[in-house]
């Protein structure tokens, strides 16, 4: 069979290499021979003679000073070679077979020696990417119910049963049932049709009372911050209560002066709470369930799915307050419930394809990720908050200063990912693209306080805030499948050259220098799903005797709770090909739930409370104001049309 000229040429080449390596070979063994020979006549003959010099070299460093260093002369600067005048001789490599039968050359001119390498096939590596998945669960439960005297308090345990029952209310106020912590579930298009059903669903509400916003689609993108759209989110820091402000400004008039070298504890002349006078803390507590998650995993201006494009995102925020306080005038507190959500979405176009242009009429270099599979790219993540602050006080002061602190706790849930991983030029999902995004806040406070002496600290007010901030950067616009893609698409990793070729042939990918492809044969998961529960009771018992009760100063309020959620999705501008279709849905639900007297009324309780006590001291003694006491709870108070008290009661 004859040879063609190419295949011809390579086998002459390699027969002319072994027959030089032969050659070398053969010379190597006769030289071998030659010396033997040689030394067998010479061995015959004497020796030559064999001078031997001896020198003493133990010399007395004493004697002998160091050599001076001297540094050597510069080298001399030798000229250059002279150009030859023929043409300059040049070497060429060729890896891989030869495409064409000319190569292409690039335009540049060659200095001096310089050596042209030439590679036809050229093989860039891959990037390794994986799945990212995290769970994250944090639970903390506290219970600081402090006892100081003796008295006829309410009961702890009927408190606590009271605050369950509050937060069982404000757990069946949300749209959507809790997102599921088995990532298999998000692969089931039965759960995600599930999901969308609770989505779509009117929330109707058993309990009287409820304040109930609900935003669908495109209405749901902004800040929206009480069911209402406003320009700016508002400021955690600026909303704090006094009591929680008090160490910002102190450290604000500490910038610029000399750090104290003695321990703060020794230093009492600036502390207010060691100023003359009386000062019981039974709340200042605070409270904060926090999640920062940034992700950039995998994005491409490209993807082409072979299933479906799915993108389900659900904010779902329930505040439930009571914050009734039985005693004297002006002891009731005010309470703050902010429930705010940015969602927004930025334009972000890849940058580098401005630079990624080949030359004219050379197809594009492609490099080529298979994950065999599903990539998974999610974070699960559940915080959780159970805080008891009862208190319960009944003591007589007598000393020139006191501080009572039964509250001042805080309590703190953290968690800070960050997910970073790396941009193609297409992304290839044979199943489906699903993306969830699940934010399940609920908090629930209960700060029913009866006071009967002291003076309440009205600037220590108790604040309640859901804050939930989704920024996706880089905007999707969805297509039908085209042909292109879809014949590509079955292709495996054994069809690379196949693979390739169709991307090379596809004119969405002309004039590109590199192609980088991400390869899924699975589906393509992402969710970020975050649940926060919030529960902190602080319902005290006050009672101060003594010739300076009614000076001593009473906080049973200034509580700071918190669930918030910063999640950002790092990518670019992303053009979606979806075979099977797509659907999108957004969510945004806020209700609210708060047992909170109205302005008017809250001096009739103030003033029913009065009667009432003097009513019963009267009739029975000595004992029986802290018997009344006992009976003024808010439950039994306020009026009958109150839903969440008689929910309570």
């Amino acid at each position: 069979m004859s040879l063609d000229s190419i295949t011809e040429a390579i086998a002459h080449f390699v027969g002319t290499f072994e027959l030089t390596i032969e050659t070398a070979r053969l010379r190597e063994q006769y030289e071998e021979f030659t010396a033997l020979r040689r030394k067998a006549e010479l061995d015959e003959l004497e020796g030559p003679p064999v001078i031997q010099v001896k020198a003493d070299l133990d010399l007395d460093p004493g004697k002998y000073d160091a050599l001076p260093y001297n540094l050597l002369p510069p080298a001399a600067d030798l000229p250059l070679p002279p150009v030859p005048d023929g043409p300059i001789e040049t070497s060429e490599i060729y890896s891989g077979p030869i495409l064409n039968p000319e190569p292409y050359i690039p335009e540049v001119e060659f200095g001096d020696g310089q050596t042209a390498v030439l590679v036809f096939d050229p093989q860039v590596a891959p990037q390794v990417i994986g799945s990212a998945v995290t769970y994250t669960f944090q639970t903390i439960t506290m219970k600081d119910n402090d006892v100081v005297g003796h008295g006829d308090f309410r009961d702890v345990e009927i408190q606590i049963a009271q605050g369950q029952e509050m937060l069982d209310t404000a757990l069946s106020l949300h749209a959507v049932a809790p997102p599921s912590l088995h990532i298999e579930d998000y692969k089931s298009l039965d759960y995600l049709e599930s999901l969308i059903d609770q989505m779509q669903s009117p929330m109707i509400a058993e309990v009287e009372g409820v304040t109930v916003h609900q935003f669908h689609g495109e209405d749901a993108v902004g800040i929206i911050v009480n069911g209402e759209k406003v320009d700016e989110m508002p400021d955690w820091h600026e909303l704090l209560p006094a009591h929680h402000q008090e160490d910002e400004e102190k450290e604000a008039e500490a910038d610029g002066n000399e750090p104290d070298m003695f321990p703060a504890e020794w230093d009492k002349s600036d502390d207010e709470e060691f100023a003359e006078g009386h000062t019981v803390i039974a709340g200042g507590n605070l409270a904060i369930n926090e999640v920062n998650v940034t992700v950039g995993w995998v994005d491409a201006p490209v993807i082409a799915v072979g299933g479906k494009s799915i993108d389900l995102t659900v904010v779902s925020q329930v505040a439930v307050v009571s914050d009734i306080d039985v005693g004297g005038p002006e002891v009731q507190s005010d309470t703050k419930v902010v429930q705010s959500s940015n969602i927004g979405v930025e334009a972000n176009e890849a940058a580098w394809l401005e630079d990624n242009v080949s030359e004219p009429g050379v197809d594009p270099i492609v490099s080529v990720t298979w994950v065999t599979g599903d990539l998974w790219v999610t974070n699960f993540i559940k915080q959780v908050i159970y805080a008891t602050d009862i208190d319960k006080i009944s003591t007589e002061i007598s000393a020139t200063t006191s501080l009572f602190t039964l509250g001042d706790n805080i309590i703190t849930n953290v968690t800070n990912i960050v997910q970073l991983g790396s941009y193609y030029d297409l992304i290839m999902v044979g199943g489906n693209m699903v993306s969830v995004g699940m934010v399940h806040q609920t908090i629930a406070l209960m700060d029913d306080d009866v006071f009967e002496s002291g003076r309440p600290d009205e600037t220590d007010d108790n604040l309640v805030m859901n804050q939930v901030s989704l920024t996706t950067t880089g905007e999707d616009t969805l297509e039908e499948l085209d042909v292109a893609h879809a014949e590509t698409m079955p292709l495996q990793e054994v069809d690379r050259e196949a693979y390739e070729d169709a991307l090379t042939n596809n004119p969405d990918y002309a004039g590109m220098e590199l192609l980088r492809v991400l390869n899924i044969e699975g589906d393509l998961m992402q969710v970020n799903a975050v649940e926060q529960v919030t529960l902190l009771q602080d319902q005290d018992d006050l009672s101060l005797g003594g010739p300076d009760e009614n000076d001593a100063v009473v906080n049973g309020a200034g509580n700071a709770l918190l669930n918030s959620v910063n999640i950002t999705k790092v990518g670019v501008d992303s053009t979606v090909k979806a075979a099977g279709g797509e659907y999108s849905e957004l969510l945004l639900h806020q209700a609210s739930l708060l047992d909170l007297p109205e302005e008017e009324e809250i001096s009739e309780l103030a003033n029913e409370a009065i009667a009432m006590i003097m009513e019963e001291s009267a009739t029975a003694g000595e004992d029986a104001f802290a018997k009344a006491q006992l009976l003024l709870t808010p439950s039994e108070i306020i009026n009958s049309d109150d839903a969440l008290q008689n929910l309570l009661a």
